[in-house]
């Protein structure tokens, strides 16, 4: 079962836990991923969870329906996501980290996609699409991005679109019936 947004979200910070938080009810808190250092100073007031981030909710659940996740995870992803889009510091692009691409693929908010490093490939989330560079959610555990360098899953990056891929969806598997 999928939670479904309500009018009692509310948003805050915890200090204690330096973790951006999302209200769902008197007994359930979502713990963002991100810290007070990460987050633009609106975060730090208690903010209600808006028609606008309902919206964002129903649309990036619909986009990631593709993923093999389970709901609890896909839920898990949305509401980072809509953290970051809503609360998240503005980042300059590092780019340098993945290997431009040939093909140019076509980017809006919740396009998943991929990119390359020299050591593997990540799947990622578009948040906020931009002409030149996007704001990136990693999706994939632990991506190596240099020797000394990891990006967490639900970590924030801002990468120039070509060194973007559209992901490759898997085909549909058929069986024969007779």
């Amino acid at each position: 079962m999928c939670i479904q947004p309500n009018d009692n979200w509310q948003w805050h910070y915890d200090a204690q836990d330096d973790r951006l938080m999302l209200d769902l009810s008197d007994r359930m808190i979502f713990a963002t991923e991100y810290k007070g250092r990460q987050l633009v100073p609106a975060s730090f007031t208690t903010q209600p969870f808006c028609v606008d981030d309902a919206a964002l909710y129903y649309q990036l659940m619909d986009k990631i329906a593709e993923l093999d996740w389970s709901t609890p995870h896909q839920v898990q992803l949305v509401l980072n996501a809509i953290a970051v889009s809503r609360f998240y510091k503005p980042l300059m692009p590092q780019s340098w980290f993945f290997n431009e691409q040939q093909v140019h693929c076509q980017l809006e908010t919740g396009t998943i996609v991929t990119m390359q490093t020299a050591h593997g490939v990540g799947e990622f989330m578009v948040i906020e699409a931009g002409d030149q560079a996007s704001v990136c959610l990693n999706l994939t555990e632990g991506l190596i991005l240099t020797t000394s360098k990891t990006l967490p899953t639900f970590g924030v990056i801002k990468v120039m679109n070509n060194r973007m891929q559209a992901r490759s969806r898997p085909a549909a598997q058929y069986r024969q019936v007779s």
